[in-house]
């Protein structure tokens, strides 16, 4: 049943979940997936991004055999099943493989590999790591000297390593071992069910304390089947997953969802989109793949769309499916009007095992909205009180709290701490995100209600941007903000009042800033000096306020290629009752040489048109 309308969802509804989804685990999800699509790719990766370059396949009976080989690797190295495996991977094969045979034997816990190794070991801790597969420097050189040290930190840990660097020492070769092992059966079968712990992913900020989300078993089969359900394109489809696999798009849409619907999955080098080469050659490897989904974040759509496709065949392209951060509405018209591909945004958290909204392919797509929600999946608009209780919701159209609950929603954190505040009454997740519902059902986001800074697709946690700036001597306090960008979305910025009689310059407190934080995403591309700190009533420092002050300075600045060209244009970031917020640009009267009104307008529009805050353009 293709998914058109809200309509259609409630009519599938009708079935309850746990009739409708075959499967109930991932050990499910592969067999009947290695059943029906045997004689299929499961995986084809690419070495290199150019034509010449080796590529790799793997059959789904293959696929199959190495995640029950691995688990039964685990299970001989003492690895039980209530133990936590961490993944230290970039895209390869062997990540799906080493993903799946930990949640199958025991907890997968991927982890962003480009954090430093003091943070990887502390979500290692938190997460009661007792095993470690890691990539050696044959793969990605910058993986290893962070497993050397977190073996410092933790003694005792037994690492697995991928790859053909015969220097890394004392530990075991994963691929020489998993081949060992049984390929037709689980020697030792961890009794799994719906409600049994999967993975620990860790969200909350790609720096800063770890907060570890629990996927179970049953969650990820109802992801694997409504995460694809609203493109709908069935066995034999290709998808170009250039994302990582620490993050659960790379890994559930990117991985276990189009496995489990019979596609073949295309992974661009270790690197993924962060190589610069997979960029370039974008276009060539959609044309050389046959590539008929591509999976992307909106930076990396907007940088592909500025890679020449003159002489390609981009005919199998059926549609561009994107997350993370909200894509700009003129990029998602512009990609349409030029590659006559629709461009599929949807919504999702690491607590809702990847997306909870998606525009339906098959029905209307709203550009600047992230869709209907996902069946059995509910949304709700809420006005929700500091302490979390929920006080009522809100009436269609009106921005409060985007509240979900359902089967796919985490069942908390590994830490209950974490819970306050995130995990409300009855089962509802408060999001974190504000936005309003439409009429129809599709779901628009206006805003945050949490601090996080969204730096194209990657979280950043502020306290660690202020924790550092707090340490400079001249700082007396700090707010960390996102700034509005055209191409990532947002950048992490900083506001700082000093303290009486101190000096600092904004660039001394920024080389203070890359000294001082660890992830390097995280340093703020600006450090603002205001006299006083906006506070709330109770002392508390007001970040609406100093959002919209970053806001006002990303558009200030993307207009003064329009004052050069002799146009007076002035702008005004304010609060929006429709779109959470709104920057309002007001154009004297040209004069003759300046253009059509028509024309300038245009020309402002290009310049505003990438930002996810909106625009309005008024003449005087």
């Amino acid at each position: 049943m293709k998914i058109r309308t809200q309509a259609d969802i409630v009519e599938l509804e009708r079935v309850p979940a746990t009739d409708r989804i075959r499967q109930h685990t991932v050990a499910e999800i592969l067999r009947d997936a290695a059943a029906s699509h045997g004689n299929r790719t499961a995986f084809r990766f690419l070495s290199g991004s150019g034509p010449t370059d080796p590529v790799r396949d793997v059959g789904y009976d293959a696929m199959l055999r190495r995640v029950t080989q691995a688990a039964n690797l685990l299970q001989a190295h003492g690895i039980g099943p209530d133990d936590t495996v961490t993944l230290l991977l970039p895209g390869l094969p062997e990540t799906f493989i080493a993903l799946w045979a930990a949640e199958i034997a025991a907890v997968a816990n991927p982890v962003n590999y480009f954090l430093d190794a003091t943070q990887i070991a502390g979500i290692m801790k938190e997460a009661g790591a007792r095993a470690l597969i890691a990539a050696d420097a044959s793969i990605f050189p910058d993986i290893w000297p962070k497993v050397e040290a977190i073996r410092q930190a933790m003694p005792g840990l037994k690492v697995f390593r991928i790859g053909s660097d015969r220097t890394a020492t004392d530990a075991v070769d994963f691929e020489t071992a998993c081949a060992q092992q049984p390929d037709d059966r689980l020697i030792a079968p961890k009794p799994l069910a719906r409600d049994t712990v999967a993975a620990l992913f860790h969200t909350g900020g790609t720096t800063g304390l770890p907060k570890l989300a629990r996927h179970t078993h049953g969650a990820l089969a109802l992801m694997a089947w409504t995460n694809t359900l609203m493109v709908d394109l069935g066995p034999g489809t290709v998808l170009l997953n250039p994302l990582p696999q620490f993050h659960v798009g790379g890994s559930l849409f990117g991985g276990l969802a189009p496995i489990a619907n019979g596609w073949t999955v295309v992974i661009p080098t270790p690197l993924g989109a962060r190589n610069p080469n997979v960029v370039r050659d974008y276009w060539s490897i959609v044309e050389r793949n046959r590539v008929t989904v591509a999976g992307a974040v909106p930076t990396t759509l907007a940088a592909i769309m500025n890679v020449p496709r003159d002489g390609h065949d981009l005919s199998s392209l059926k549609t561009f499916v994107t997350g993370g951060s909200t894509v700009p509405v003129e990029l998602i018209r512009r990609i349409e009007r030029e590659i006559g591909a629709p461009v599929i945004e949807g919504y999702g958290m690491t607590e809702v095992h990847c997306y909870s909204t998606m525009n339906p392919l098959h029905g209307e797509r709203r550009a600047g909205s992230v869709g209907l929600r996902m069946p059995y999946t509910e949304v709700r608009i809420a006005d929700v009180a500091p302490d979390g209780t929920i006080r009522g919701d809100c009436p269609t159209g009106e921005i409060g709290h985007v509240l979900m609950r359902g089967p796919q929603v985490t069942p908390g954190y590994l830490d209950p701490r974490h819970d306050r505040g995130a995990m409300l009454a009855d089962g509802w997740l408060d999001s974190g995100d504000l936005g309003r519902l439409d009429a129809e059902g599709y779901l628009w986001l206006t805003g945050r209600s949490k601090d996080l800074i969204i730096r194209g697709g990657h979280n950043i946690d502020p306290i660690v941007i202020e924790e550092a700036l707090s340490r400079h001597p001249a700082v007396e306090t700090a707010a960390a903000v996102g700034l509005p960008d055209s191409y990532a979305g947002e950048l992490p910025m900083a506001f700082v009042q000093l303290r009486p009689d101190a000096g600092a310059t904004s660039e001394a407190l920024r080389e203070f800033c890359r000294r001082e934080i660890p992830e390097r995403a995280a340093v703020p591309v600006q450090v603002v000096q205001i006299p006083v700190m906006p506070l709330t009533g109770v002392g508390k420092i007001f970040k609406p306020a100093l959002r919209l002050q970053a806001a006002q300075l990303a558009f200030e600045a993307a207009l003064a290629p329009l004052r050069a060209e002799g146009i007076a244009a002035t702008v005004t970031v304010r609060n929006d009752p429709t779109h959470g917020t709104l920057a309002a640009v007001r154009i004297a009267a040209p004069s003759a040489a300046a253009g059509s009104r028509d024309a300038i307008a245009r020309r402002c529009s290009e310049l505003l048109g990438g930002y996810q805050i909106r625009h309005a353009i008024d003449f005087e």
